[in-house]
């Protein structure tokens, strides 16, 4: 009986290492997932990117407009374990008016790389950045993980070289996140990536039309924003 035991066990032994395998979750690895189409979102400490930034306000009805310029410098300051058991990123987000001032931190932002999905969490909204594998014909919800209405991201441009601030890149890929033009607003959002780097560039733009003297148009109010990378260092 003993020694039909000593048989049996290691096969009991192997058929349990199997089982808990099978039930692992990709989404809650002990470490982000690593590759090449992962390293459009890196996730490692000190990585860090600066931007220039631009943010056009128009007011139709007053005939007024506003531009404010500044940079942003985001760090991938530390790394922490969420509640659900995964490696998640803090990314600390500094701001200054010009190159000549010193960095003020701004906001707190975190981030996670899953095997299906990268995710940003930005003012305590949760987005789905980037979905896993990167094809022409994949799209997704990229309000998937909060409260919003349901916005259709998709991939463009894969792979493609693209000078983005002057810096000739080998390699992006563009997120169109929204683009809608009718009667009463235009909404238009991309995000480029560009591989161990991160993002590259950001642009909202949102367009109120004034459509009250056709077949002229007039904009009623306007906020456009864009992020451009400066440089960037790992």
């Amino acid at each position: 009986m003993i020694a039909m035991f000593k048989k049996i066990t290691p096969v009991l032994l192997l058929a349990f290492v199997f089982i808990l395998n099978g039930c692992k979750d990709d989404d809650n690895d002990v470490a982000p997932p690593s590759g090449l189409i992962y390293s459009y979102f890196p996730t490692n400490v000190g990585h860090e990117i600066i931007y220039d930034v631009s943010l056009i306000t128009k007011d139709g009805f007053f005939g007024t407009s506003d531009t404010a310029i500044y940079q942003i410098k985001e760090v991938v300051e530390s790394v922490f374990l969420d509640n659900q058991n995964r490696p998640t990123q803090r990314l600390e987000r500094y701001k200054r008016d010009t190159p000549n001032d010193p960095w003020v931190i701004n906001d707190v932002w975190t981030s996670n790389l899953t095997a299906t999905r990268a995710e940003k969490k930005e003012e305590n909204v949760t987005f789905v950045k980037l979905v896993f594998p990167i094809t022409s014909s994949t799209n997704w919800n990229g309000n998937l993980l909060n409260t919003l209405d349901p916005q259709n991201y998709e991939y463009d441009n894969l792979h493609q070289p693209d000078v983005v601030g002057g810096i000739n890149f080998d390699s992006t890929l563009t997120v169109i996140q929204m683009d809608e033009d009718n009667f009463i607003e235009y909404s238009f959002e991309i995000e480029k990536y560009a591989p161990g780097i991160g993002l590259i560039f950001k642009e909202h733009n949102f367009v109120e039309k004034d459509n009250s003297q056709p077949p002229l148009v007039g904009i009623i109010s306007q906020r456009l924003y864009k992020e451009t990378i400066v440089s960037w260092s790992n």
